[in-house]
């Protein structure tokens, strides 16, 4: 059990260095430094040749610093369930090197021991939310969703509430002088903020299948695509930021003219929809 739950750990500590490092990375040296909550991450150096080349980074709105402190804390994780088998390591250095088939982590002791090793194979790394396939898929639709959301929120202007009509997946806005603007949309999902909980539309079973259908088949859950898990994961924990840019690739994909972002009314969450073409009459 305890190798299980220090695996699942190195799952989102891979995770948290996609986020992190530049893309292309072929291997990573951690610093770490001692605190009083924990080890906590000083700084990141990558190696290999992988980055020769800078290439853009994809805008997943994801804080660094913030991504920064999860991966200290679970690695805190880590170390904890790693001194109860009595094998301990103090703050230094931890590694991760990747190959085509596989990644290697090392925690490594100063003196050059290792405290922990754990290799990741290819067939798990491509069930991982942040994986290169999926950065590469986000970026490649970052600047059409940019000129379709500027467009669609000169259009909109202020809104001032929202309702949905899931059998006519139709979107009514109020607007500030109390009228309202009717438009075609899709769900895409909602975000629970006090649970960081992303779900996508069509994970909802009581949810009206119009409401999502062009969603799910960008997402294809039932293909379960390499690399691409944060489309067919039915829910998972992240920031907002992410849930948005996940949201805003599918925008684009089922060819939407932007996003809508409606606050339920009791303050619990958030719902983006897909704002469609208006339908053929």
């Amino acid at each position: 059990m305890a190798d299980a739950e220090m695996k699942s750990i190195v799952y989102a500590l891979h995770d948290s260095v996609m986020v992190l490092a530049a893309p292309g990375w072929e291997s990573l040296e951690l610093s770490f430094v001692k605190a009083p909550a924990g080890p906590m991450l000083e700084a990141i150096k990558t190696k290999g040749s992988g980055t020769a080349v800078p290439r853009a980074k994809a805008n997943l709105r994801i804080q660094p610093q913030h991504e920064a402190q999860r991966l200290s804390e679970a690695l805190g994780e880590l170390v904890h369930l790693l001194a109860a088998q009595g094998k301990s390591w103090t703050p230094g250095t931890l590694t991760v090197s990747r190959q085509t088939d596989f990644a290697d982590w090392k925690l490594l002791r100063p003196d050059g021991s290792m405290a922990y090793f754990e290799r990741l194979p290819r067939e798990e790394l491509e069930r991982l939310l942040i994986t290169d396939s999926l950065l590469d898929l986000v970026q490649g639709t970052e600047r059409a969703f940019e000129d379709l959301q500027s467009g669609l929120e000169r259009k909109l202007g202020h809104v001032t509430g929202f309702a949905f009509d899931s059998a006519e997946t139709m979107l009514r806005l109020r607007m500030p002088d109390g009228s309202m603007q009717t438009l075609p949309a899709q769900v895409v999902g909602q975000y629970l903020p006090e649970h960081y909980t992303w779900s996508w539309s069509w994970s909802d079973i009581e949810a009206s299948e119009a409401s999502f259908a062009a969603v799910r088949r960008v997402c294809a859950p039932e293909a379960a695509q390499d690399g691409l898990s944060a489309l067919w994961r039915p829910h998972f924990h992240c920031d907002e930021g992410f849930a948005w840019t996940l949201a805003s690739h599918v925008a684009v994909a089922v060819g939407a003219r932007g996003l809508f972002r409606g606050e339920l009314p009791d303050g619990s969450g958030v719902i983006f929809f897909a704002v469609m073409p208006p339908k053929p009459q």
